[in-house]
């Protein structure tokens, strides 16, 4: 005797129950959820208008940040803090302090030129 774990169907004769049928939205719920979709878009066109133009500003920005210093200095961190907390193997971590440390020599080199083409 074979047995069938799946549950039998129902019978023919077995109608299914009565679905309710859905109801039409009525005219003034389109009309607030359109005015409420609209509000929204105006307020992210505002929201990105506003980034855009913040993003655009370059008064607020110092030079400084770009400098040779400023990028030695933040170079030396990363070999001082960052690069022996790697999680790698220590040849790639000593690859990297080699690059590092080249760029930073190669940074000061072309300073120590620009200061004494301007002397």
């Amino acid at each position: 005797m074979k047995i069938d774990p799946r549950p039998s169907l129902p019978s023919v004769s077995e109608k299914p129950a009565a679905v309710d049928p859905i109801q039409p939205v009525s005219p003034r719920q389109g009309a607030r959820f359109d005015a409420v979709l609209s509000k929204r878009e105006v307020r992210a066109r505002r929201s990105l208008r506003a980034e855009a133009e913040s993003a655009s500003a370059v008064e607020g920005i110092n030079p400084e940040l770009f400098s040779t210093a400023r990028s030695v200095e933040l170079l030396e961190y990363v070999l001082e803090y960052v690069v022996p907390e790697l999680d790698a193997e220590p040849q790639v971590r000593e690859l990297a302090q080699a690059l590092i440390r080249e760029e930073i020599d190669l940074r000061r080199s072309l300073e120590e030129q620009r200061a004494e083409a301007q002397a």
